[in-house]
């Protein structure tokens, strides 16, 4: 019996604003790196650092697009994918993780009282209700 699968998460950071390409009129494709910090240290006492090409694709990256930005942590959830083409005769390959799901690991930051009330905030519990 032979048991295959491809699944992988990964937390990080991304390292740059993600890039959405139109494939065609109703798919979308965003692209972007995410560096996660490995577990280990190096001689040097640093922590090492691997950048991994992330792609989404459909309304998920339309999302995406909306939500992600550089200096982001997410999870992400996927597969990986090997890839390759030819560029002048040398055969080039790809490595990247196309991802099903994401998500976003700090919430934004908090708003202020003030702005919490002008936005309609929580209403106020009047104890007589009870």
């Amino acid at each position: 019996m032979a048991f295959m699968y491809n699944h992988t998460v990964l937390v990080g950071r991304l390292v740059r604003d993600p890039e959405l390409t139109q494939r065609s009129d109703s798919v979308s494709k965003l692209y972007f790196v995410l560096a996660v910090g490995r577990g280990y240290k190096k001689e040097d006492g640093s922590k090492g650092t691997d950048f991994i090409p992330v792609c989404i694709w459909g309304k998920t990256a339309e999302l995406g697009m909306q939500l992600l930005k550089k200096g982001t942590p997410a999870l992400i959830s996927g597969r990986i994918q090997i890839r390759h083409y030819e560029k002048e005769r040398v055969k080039h390959f790809v490595t990247e993780v196309i991802a099903d799901t994401f998500q976003l690991l700090e919430k934004k930051s908090p708003v202020d009282d003030d702005d919490e009330a002008s936005l309609g905030g929580p209403p106020e519990l009047d104890t007589h209700d009870l």
